[in-house]
């Protein structure tokens, strides 16, 4: 489900988290080390996000946000936020050092992004996923 997240509404809100479960409160997060990814550059990824990717020349960034029943992927695109969500049992994710391949295994859809500034892929982050995508 790819939705633009910068002015939501309720039933909007609703649907995000019927989809993919709700955010992970604030004591939640600290007990299990943090719920988002490091800041990611998207490399390449499925034509159906190229009018938001392709437009101008800069470098593109994302985070993951990790959810009770799935993923949601956000980026910016001029002053909008998009907001790509995915559950658990469509996601399909391969990774290494320093790129990772997310895809929607219902759609097709898929973005491959790679750590910023030469850092590797949160390992801490990537065992969070494997834990709650199984």
């Amino acid at each position: 489900m790819i939705l633009n997240i910068s002015y939501q509404s309720k039933s909007q809100e609703r649907d995000i988290n019927d989809y993919v479960g709700l955010s992970y409160t604030f004591w939640e997060s600290l007990k299990m080390g943090g719920s988002g990814s490091q800041k990611l550059i998207i490399n390449d990824c499925h034509q159906i996000f190229e009018p938001y990717l392709k437009q101008r020349h800069s470098t593109k960034y994302c985070n993951i946000e990790l959810r009770s029943k799935g993923i949601g992927l956000r980026f910016r695109y001029k002053l909008e936020a998009i907001g790509w969500f995915i559950p658990y049992s469509a996601l399909s994710y391969h990774h290494d050092d320093f790129n990772l391949k997310i895809q929607d295994q219902i759609t097709g859809y898929f973005m491959n992004v790679k750590s910023s500034h030469r850092n590797r892929i949160n390992l801490k982050f990537m065992k969070k996923l494997a834990y709650l995508g199984s």
